[in-house]
């Protein structure tokens, strides 16, 4: 602007200037002077020139970086915006990162359970001097409470945990409502670690779920009793099966020079399983060995529940007088009549072992229906025989035969779902014990059940 007010003067000047200029050059100088003057004023006028171009390049200059400036300011206020959007943003993400990780841990955790209450019945004989005669009728009211986590570690690995109640009984998590309502008692059911290492392949170990495949309504193993131990299950296309090892007891020899013999069992089973009539058939051959058992007494409360034993000397500790290496062979059929599931099913069981003499086990039934959707039912009829050492007892089914060996008879069972999840049961069990015994005791048992589960 300053250059610009300096051109602006000196060419007002010279203007002013020239026409006096002139004319005392014509009065007084010479040609030569004059065109000399001339020559400088043309200089200045061309240097005049020159600086109104350098002027407005300035000018267009100073304009431009104004601009720049104002575009600049204009991106950092952006640029701020965006910053704190971002922030704010950044803490929503933030937020739902942290939602999503406690759902991800949430969805790694499963729940279920189930209660029971049931009403129980039971007429029977006892042996008096040999021979029957009928015993007190009992009836009382029961509840089984089980409560179960399930934590997924790995992709291919996880955590079980259960509680039931029931207390330390091996076969049955049924509590008898008794003692004016006192606290019941609530136990370690199952506590395993699983992990899938193959397609169709399970290895767990731990207090563990039974591996051992059972056709049908069988009660040649109970259904409550959870081993202790370990086992591979597999279980892909037309194969299934398991090994496993199981501890029964740890026998403890106070003779120094003696050695310790734990109890333990030792089996494996192996099946096929194919389309049949619309359904799916199975069989499967089991065998298991139950060792250092024989001379032994890994048995539940020094109970043998039907099994052989003897006693050495005054001791009152019941010792088992067999081996038990038990081959079991086991068939299922299922198929649709009258548009209802319907399903055969055979079992066989027999003690190897030398020198016994009451060695096989059978049963065989039929199921109709399923109850498990609302307005559903079932019905199933069955038939069992279980000779007095043909089975290891601490295994078998804790109702039929009150939980014995040397047992004989039928059960009638039906059921009615109400709603999805709450099922109403009915059991029957028309049974003979010490059958083997020729003592024949009848044993009859009425179980009636209403069953929630979640």
């Amino acid at each position: 602007m300053r250059n610009t007010v300096l051109a602006t003067a000196v060419a007002a000047t010279l203007a002013l200037a020239a026409p006096e200029a002139f004319a005392q050059a014509k009065g007084s100088a010479t040609k030569a002077e004059v065109q000399a003057i001339e020559a400088q004023m043309k200089a200045l006028a061309d240097r005049l020139s020159r600086l109104e171009a350098a002027n407005t390049t300035l000018q267009t200059e100073n304009s431009e970086l104004k601009s720049a400036v104002e575009r600049r300011d204009a991106e950092i206020d952006y640029l701020k915006a965006q910053t704190k959007d971002l922030r704010e943003e950044g803490a929503v993400v933030s937020n739902e990162v942290s939602k999503v990780k406690g759902a991800d841990w949430a969805s790694k955790i499963k729940f279920k359970g189930d209660l029971r209450y049931r009403h129980e019945m039971i007429a029977q004989d006892r042996e008096v001097s040999g021979s029957a005669e009928d015993a007190a009728d009992q009836t009382r009211h029961r509840i089984r409470a089980r409560l179960g986590v399930e934590a997924k570690v790995t992709d291919n690995s996880k955590v079980v945990l259960q509680l039931a109640s029931g207390g330390a009984d091996p076969r049955s998590s049924n509590q008898t409502l008794t003692n004016t309502g006192s606290r019941k008692e609530i136990g370690i059911d199952l506590a395993y670690g699983e992990y899938t290492f193959m397609p169709g392949g399970v290895a767990s170990l731990g207090k563990i779920k039974n591996p051992v495949w059972r056709p049908g309504q069988s009660m040649l193993w109970d259904g409550d009793f959870n081993p202790e131990g370990g086992s591979v299950t597999f279980d892909r296309g037309m194969l299934f099966g398991s090994a496993y090892g199981w501890w029964l007891s740890e026998q403890f020899n106070s003779n120094p020079d003696g050695e310790n013999a734990d109890a333990n069992v030792f089996g494996v089973q192996a099946g096929l399983k194919f389309a049949l009539l619309g359904g799916e058939t199975r069989l499967a051959a089991h065998y298991f060995d139950c060792g250092a058992c024989q001379d032994s007494s890994p048995l539940y409360l020094n109970q043998p529940f039907g099994n052989t034993t003897y006693r050495v000397g005054t001791s009152v500790t019941n010792l088992l007088q067999y081996d038990y290496q038990i081959l079991q062979l086991s068939g299922e059929m299922g198929t649709t009549l009258f548009e209802l599931p319907f399903t055969f099913w055979a079992d066989y069981a027999r003690n190897m072992a030398s020198d016994v003499e009451y060695d096989t086990a059978y049963g065989v039934g039929v199921s109709l229906g399923k109850a498990s959707n609302a307005k559903t039912w079932e019905a199933g009829l069955f038939y069992q025989s279980i000779d007095k050492d043909a089975l290891f007892a601490q295994f078998i089914d804790s109702d039929f035969g009150n939980g014995n060996t040397d047992s004989e008879g039928w059960v009638i069972k039906g059921g009615y779902a109400w709603v999805k999840n709450v099922t109403f049961n009915g059991t029957y069990f028309i049974n003979t014990r010490q059958k083997d015994a020729d003592v024949d005791l009848d044993y009859n048992r009425l179980q009636l059940d209403i069953n929630y589960k979640f």
